[in-house]
């Protein structure tokens, strides 16, 4: 199969899920018990100013009058207007979703910088002694299972309120993102770091990785020119499963240190029921998921060209 029907296949795979995720956005207004209005703005509300929010939400056409509707605003950039601010939601987008993708990239780094040495270190030792150390498993299985929410509550207690080291909250220098992204990259370091083991005992296991060390080529060229290319398919589709994931506890790890991203402004959306701007910055997140998913899967698909052939 060629690269470009490849990516056509994987677009088209990706549209019905978009599809679907407008349909749930679509349904986050329309479909809460009661009357959305009175949701939105209280039940106290003067029913000419009531009235006037329906028509401006569209609430008076038909079901399938107004999901067409809100298809086209979307498709034209328009997500709709805070009822709080009346600032148009995707202003507010546009100026926080780079700070968020900023610590979810962060947390990729940390996760990658911490599993790269652990992962290879334990399959190079292991390969030796052909067994599973005890104390790699150990490890890598209390950082899987550390939620990050509760990590960055303890790095934030202990490095920044009685250490000092770091800022508690906000971001106002570079240290700031050091233990939001230390809190969403030490469990996925976890999950990372098996998977690089994995596969660079399984590279080094190969014949032609026997065939150079006999010749007598040195083990860090070897390392850094034929096992870990080799391995780092492996990595790049756990990234791919995960980052769904990361994304999400980026969001909540952004309320804990107070970081200016997507998942404050979401949470702070919820609490004062602004169901217009919680709608359009969930659209948001959801789409840039599957968008992410769609790029991860055409980069995969270059790093091994033998994906999407059968």
């Amino acid at each position: 199969m060629s690269f470009v029907r490849f990516v056509a296949r994987r677009v088209l795979v990706t549209v019905p899920a978009a599809l679907a995720v407008l349909v749930i956005t679509f349904a986050m207004i329309r479909l809460v018990p009661g009357d959305p209005v009175q949701v939105i703005a209280g039940t106290n509300l003067d029913p000419q100013v009531a009235e006037d929010l329906r028509e401006q939400l569209g609430l008076n056409e038909p079901l399938l009058v107004q999901f067409f509707t809100y298809l086209q605003n979307v498709l034209h950039g328009d997500l709709g207007t805070s009822f709080l601010t009346r600032q148009p939601v995707a202003d507010v987008v546009a100026e926080r979703l780079p700070n968020t993708l900023l610590l979810t990239a962060a947390g990729v780094l940390a996760g990658l910088l911490l599993s790269l040495p652990i992962g290879i270190a334990s399959a190079l030792r292991d390969a030796k002694r052909r067994r599973t150390g005890l104390s790699f498993t150990t490890v890598t299985t209390m950082l899987v299972a550390t939620p990050d929410f509760l990590l960055a509550t303890v790095l934030a207690t202990v490095f920044a309120v009685y250490l000092q080291i770091f800022p508690v909250a906000g971001a106002e220098s570079w240290s700031s993102i050091v233990l939001p992204a230390l809190a969403l990259g030490i469990p996925l370091a976890g999950i990372q770091a098996r998977v690089v083991r994995a596969s660079v005992l399984d590279a080094v296991g190969r014949p032609f990785v026997r065939t150079l060390r006999a010749v007598g080529v040195p083990q860090r060229r070897l390392l850094t020119r034929n096992v870990l290319p080799n391995a780092s398919i492996p990595v790049v589709t756990l990234l791919s499963v995960e980052f769904g994931r990361l994304l999400a506890g980026a969001l909540i790890v952004e309320n804990i240190f107070s970081w200016p991203g997507l998942g404050t402004t979401i949470f702070d959306s919820i609490g004062r029921r602004d169901l217009p701007a919680v709608q359009g910055e969930i659209l948001v997140v959801a789409l840039l998921i599957l968008a992410i998913n769609l790029l991860i899967d055409v980069v995969y698909r270059i790093i091994d060209p033998r994906i999407g052939l059968s």
